[in-house]
C-alpha cells in the first residue's frame, strides 16, 4: 500500500540582504552571500500511511506551519522533496483563501471550483457545507463580518465537503467552541476509518493523545522525535521544563 505522504529532507531558509537590489540580483545568482540566513526547517523527513493521524507538536516558531505550507504547495522549500499520493485538503491560517467581501456561500463555491470539485454535485456540497458550518444566516453574509469561530466553522466545512486522501489541519480546532470541536473530531475519525490520512498541528496535548496514532516533535527546525504520542509529548514536556529552569 502506497504512503499517502512522503517528506524527504525538507529544509527551508530565509535570506536577508543589505538591499532589495541585492535580493533581486540573488535570483540570478549575481549575489552569492546574504547578510543573514535563517533556517526554519532542517532536513525534515517522515511518511504518512493511509488512515494514519499524525500530530505535529513543538513550540511556536519551530517550523510547524511552514512545513504544512510546503506540503500544500503554498510555500516552496529551499531543498528536499515532497510526494503526495492523492488529493489534499487543508485548513491553514484562519480565513486563508476567503475573500472578505464575498459571502460564505460564494467563498465556498469559489474554493471548490479551484479544487476542481464542482462537477454537478455543487448543490449537495453547498448544502452539506451550510449544515456542517451551522452559522445560519451568516452563510449568505460577507465573510468580513464573521467572528474567528465562524471562520473556522466555514473553513472546516469546506475542507471536508469531499473526503480527501490527506487532510491537513493547523490549530483550527483551538478556535472553535467545544460542541464544534467534538463535531470535527467525529468527522476526522470517520475519514480515518475510510482511509484518509490526517496531519494535525495542535498545542492541545489532550487532543493529540486522544485522536493521533503517532506524533512528531519539531525543535529548532529539526524533527527530534517521531513515535507514540504519549512518548513524544513526554519528551516535549521535558524540553519545555528545561527551557524554563
Amino acid at each position: 500500500m502506497k504512503n499517502v505522504l512522503i517528506v524527504s529532507d525538507i529544509s527551508k531558509s530565509y535570506y536577508n540582504y543589505n538591499s532589495e537590489i541585492k535580493r533581486i540580483l540573488s535570483w540570478f545568482n549575481l549575489v552569492k552571500k546574504p547578510k543573514e540566513k535563517q533556517d526554519i526547517l532542517k532536513n525534515v523527513s517522515f511518511v504518512l500511511s493511509p488512515g494514519e493521524i499524525v500530530g505535529v507538536v513543538g513550540s511556536n516558531g519551530v517550523g510547524k506551519s511552514s512545513l504544512l505550507k510546503i506540503i500544500t504547495n503554498t510555500l516552496h522549500q529551499t531543498s528536499g522533496n515532497i510526494i503526495v499520493n492523492g488529493s489534499v485538503s487543508a485548513i491553514l491560517e484562519l480565513g486563508m483563501g476567503f475573500h472578505p467581501e464575498l459571502s460564505g456561500r460564494q467563498n465556498a463555491i469559489n474554493i471548490m471550483k479551484l479544487m476542481g470539485h464542482l462537477d454537478g454535485k455543487e448543490k449537495i456540497a453547498i448544502s452539506d457545507i451550510a449544515n456542517f458550518a451551522d452559522i445560519g444566516e451568516y452563510f449568505d453574509q460577507a465573510v468580513r463580518s464573521y467572528s474567528s469561530g465562524m471562520h473556522v466553522r466555514l473553513a472546516f466545512a469546506v475542507a471536508i465537503a469531499f473526503r480527501p486522501d490527506l487532510l491537513i489541519i493547523d490549530e483550527a480546532l483551538s478556535v472553535g467552541d467545544v460542541y464544534f470541536q467534538k463535531k470535527c473530531i467525529e468527522k476526522i475519525k470517520e475519514f480515518q476509518s475510510k482511509g484518509t490520512s490526517i496531519l494535525f498541528v495542535s498545542h492541545d496535548q489532550a487532543t493529540i493523545k486522544s485522536i493521533c496514532n503517532r506524533a512528531i516533535l519539531l525543535e529548532n527546525g529539526l524533527l527530534v522525535k517521531d513515535g507514540n504520542p504519549e512518548e513524544v509529548l513526554s519528551y516535549y514536556n521535558t524540553i519545555i521544563a528545561k527551557n524554563y529552569v
